[in-house]
């Protein structure tokens, strides 16, 4: 049992991917549709993408909005797509629930584009905070509770671009899909690790964190 996981044992662990179905939506009509697919899931993997910028100042509006069941990850392109009727729908229910890690400034990002009351949102970063680990980003809790890395290579690219890359696609929806994952992980565990505030992790063979997974 450790709290602080070093770059070094992250990096060490094997990469994490989405295997499963990635369906890229362009058009208002298409949203519409996977939107109404999605309502019937009790739980989603939810993240969002935007545009980065390299000059103070400078912001983008979100770009990609993922949302993932455990085999079929959806990339709503919002620059097309916009949030329609469906998609604000599925945003306020309380049915089927939206799991991610620091959701807040995504969800704030997303009312720039259409004002929604939200429901149904899961933050695995506020649960994790709450039981003192003290490293709760989803590179961080992939590695602690599934013994793998998100690899964060794709991260600083174009998200506004009108067709995204193969690897791209992959990174946006991993980052969906791995909240899935990491739900009953995180919930499953009683830990108080408050205690654990000053160990490191530094190395593989320090720690059994990744036999969790």
């Amino acid at each position: 049992m450790i709290n602080r996981m070093s770059r070094e044992y992250i990096a060490s662990l094997p990469a994490l991917r989405f295997k499963g179905d990635i369906v890229t939506v362009r058009t208002e009509q298409e949203a519409e549709r996977c939107a109404s697919v999605l309502m019937k899931h009790e739980m989603i993997g939810f993240d969002t993408e935007s545009r980065p910028s390299f000059r103070k100042g400078v912001m983008y509006p979100v770009s990609l909005l993922q949302l993932s069941t455990e085999h079929k990850a959806y990339l709503f392109q919002l620059g097309t797509t916009g949030i329609s009727s469906a998609m604000k729908d599925l945003l306020e229910s309380e049915d089927t629930k939206k799991v991610g890690i620091g959701i807040r400034d995504d969800i704030k990002k997303l009312k720039e584009l259409n004002t929604f009351d939200e429901g149904g949102f899961i933050d695995l970063g506020e649960m994790a905070s709450a039981k003192g680990i003290i490293q709760f980003g989803a590179r961080s809790l992939a590695a602690r509770y599934l013994g793998m890395k998100l690899v964060k290579t794709m991260q600083k690219t174009n998200w506004a671009r009108s067709e995204l890359t193969r690897k791209q696609r992959v990174y946006a929806a991993t980052d969906a899909w791995v909240c899935l994952k990491l739900y009953p992980k995180v919930v499953e565990d009683d830990t108080d690790y408050r205690q654990f505030e000053e160990e490191e992790c530094s190395s593989r063979e320090e720690s059994s964190v990744g036999d969790r997974g």
